[in-house]
Formats: C-alpha cells, sequence, structure tokens
C-alpha cells in the first residue's frame, strides 16, 4: 500500500526556517554543479487570456532518492478577487519506483528557497564585513532576499525603493520591526544603490533600473527578478565592470536570466562568466577573492532548490507526524 504524505503552507513553514532553507540550497547547488542532479529545462505555459502563466519545474537529486516536480503560477488579476498572484504546489516521487510520496505547498517553499539563494551566493561573494543592503523593489522576495542575508551578515542597514511610496514605506516598516535593524524608505533607485555592500534585485521589471554609474568597487550584487526573456533589471554595460560573473545555471541564465541583455548586446561572451554558484560553493572555483572586486550573481531558479528544500520538509514533517496522509495506490 502507498500513502501520500499532504502538508498545508503552515505546516510546511514549519519545517522549513530560513536557516534550514540555505542549507538544503547550498546543497542542491552543489549536487548540480557534481552532476548528481537531472533537471530539465523549465516548462512555461502562457494563458495570456487571462493575464497569467505557468512554469513547471522538475528533476531529481540522487542523494535524496527524490523526484521533485514544482508548478508554481502567475496570475496578475489574482488579488483582485483575494487570492495571491503567485500559487505553487510541489510534487515528491521516489527516485526507484516513481511511487508519489509527498504534495505540499510550493508557494512559500518557493519564497524561501530564492531568499537562500541569495544570501547562500553572498556568502561566497559579497564582502565577509558587508552591514548595508540596497533593495529594489518591496515584494515578497524583496522581503526573502533580506530575510537570507540577514542569518548570514551582521546588518545593520537596509535601504530600500520601489515605484509607489506606500509600498517602500510599508516594507521599511514591517521589515525594521522583524529585523530589528535600520530600514530606510528612499524614493530613487540610485539612493537604495550608492553606498550598498550588497545590491538586491526583485522586480518584475523589463527595463534597467539599476545604472553603471551607482556601482562601485567592492559591491556585489543580486540579480534576482529577471527569470524570464525579456526581463531587466540592471543597465547591461554594468556587466563590463563585473570581475565575477556567477550563475545558477548558465544554459538558463543565457536565455533568460539578467546577462541575457549583455550577451545579445556583445557586451560579455558565455566566456566571461566566471561560474556557476555550485562550483564556488563545491571548491571547484574561487568565490571573492579582494575586497575590492565588483561580483554579481544572476539567478533564474533551479529545480534543485525546490527538491533540497522539499526534502527537509517531507523528513521533518514525517518525524513529527504532521500532515495528512492519503492512500493513493
Amino acid at each position: 500500500m502507498s500513502e501520500v504524505l499532504i502538508l498545508s503552507q503552515e505546516e510546511v513553514k514549519s519545517c522549513l526556517p530560513m536557516k534550514d532553507a540555505i542549507k538544503a540550497v547550498k546543497e542542491g547547488y552543489i549536487a548540480f554543479a557534481e552532476k548528481r542532479a537531472n533537471l530539465p529545462p523549465i516548462v512555461i505555459l502562457s494563458a495570456e487570456k487571462y493575464g497569467g502563466e505557468v512554469d513547471i519545474k522538475t528533476g531529481y537529486i540522487e542523494d535524496f532518492g527524490l523526484i521533485g516536480t514544482k508548478i508554481v503560477s502567475f496570475f496578475s488579476n489574482n488579488p483582485k478577487i483575494g487570492l495571491p498572484s503567485a500559487i505553487g504546489v510541489i510534487v515528491l516521487m521516489d527516485l526507484k519506483t516513481g511511487v508519489p510520496l509527498a504534495i505540499m505547498d510550493g508557494t512559500y517553499i518557493t519564497g524561501v528557497r530564492t531568499g537562500a539563494a541569495g544570501a547562500v551566493a553572498a556568502s561566497v561573494l559579497a564582502r565577509k564585513n558587508s552591514k548595508i543592503v540596497g533593495v529594489i523593489g518591496a515584494g515578497v522576495q524583496a522581503r526573502n532576499q533580506v530575510l537570507g542575508l540577514n542569518e548570514v551578515f551582521a546588518l545593520k542597514k537596509v535601504k530600500v525603493y520601489s515605484q509607489t511610496e506606500e509600498s517602500r514605506r510599508k516594507y521599511a516598516s514591517e521589515m525594521s520591526e522583524k529585523l530589528g535593524i535600520e530600514v530606510e524608505a528612499v524614493d530613487h533607485a540610485r539612493k537604495a544603490v550608492i553606498g550598498s555592500d550588497i545590491v538586491v534585485t526583485a522586480t518584475p521589471s523589463k527595463k534597467a533600473i539599476v545604472m553603471d554609474e551607482w556601482i562601485d568597487k567592492g559591491m556585489h550584487i543580486n540579480c534576482i527578478g529577471a527569470d524570464e526573456p525579456g526581463k531587466q533589471e540592471l543597465d547591461p554595460k554594468i556587466m563590463r565592470r563585473v570581475d565575477k560573473i556567477v550563475v545558477d545555471s548558465l544554459s538558463q541564465c543565457k536565455e533568460m536570466g539578467e546577462i541575457q541583455h549583455a550577451l545579445a548586446q556583445g557586451i560579455i561572451k558565455e566566456s566571461d562568466v566566471h561560474a556557476e554558484i555550485g562550483e564556488v560553493l563545491a571548491g571547484k572555483k574561487k568565490g571573492r577573492e579582494r575586497d575590492d572586486e565588483i561580483t554579481l550573481f544572476d539567478a533564474t531558479g533551479l529545480a534543485a532548490q525546490d527538491i533540497a528544500a522539499a526534502n527537509v520538509v517531507y523528513n521533518l514533517a514525517k518525524k513529527r507526524k504532521i500532515g495528512k496522509t492519503v492512500k493513493f495506490l
């Protein structure tokens, strides 16, 4: 007899704090770099008539003996009817038999694992004494990115910019209370970037927001928002000055990441990409070597992150005996 464990968003949250997500994401990146993960290309299904899109990320990691598939939807009109714009679900299956093991909320996992990804990258690419973070965007991921960085660095200040004054002020109020540090809402993206040790871009923009002349030596940039063809948050000229460009997956990033624009314009070549993040974490490539280096991490999201995070949730939920089980076979 086969049983499937079903876990709600609250149950998933209780099993995956940010610090554990950071550890899981690091494991997933290394497994990908060492060819112990099989991740086919992302499937993107457009539902343009309804203002939506569905992305399917799947694959397996030998380490965990799991196949994981995440289906995540983005429907822009959902908030008008009281639903979140992004909704996700993750299915885990046994790698050796294909038997379904669990169905769990993927919305929270997507958010926390992406925040963890930024923290993992910054841990090897940013200066160890980084204290000031500039954030472009004030949504869920802009929050998760800073929550992740706060687990790795002794942050002293966050500066946040978004297009609407209300959203950036709300972000500043909520995050300063949560982090116990100064969070300043600024009225121009330039003010968020200049003077920051780490810059995070987390918007759905399709045109450059962060300009080349704002980037100073020693900065690290986490590019999070560009995860589709056409999305863009940085002036492509920035790439010419970056000492180390690191990606989560070169094959994905050259098609849908932040580097797509600099590649298309001939500003950089594929050979200018220093490494995939898993190679750095596994010690195969160098991370930051000097305080004056400009470093950049381009993240498009890997199924390996979802599988590694879902594995933590699944095992802890079984140990705690939470969730509901349904007879499947």
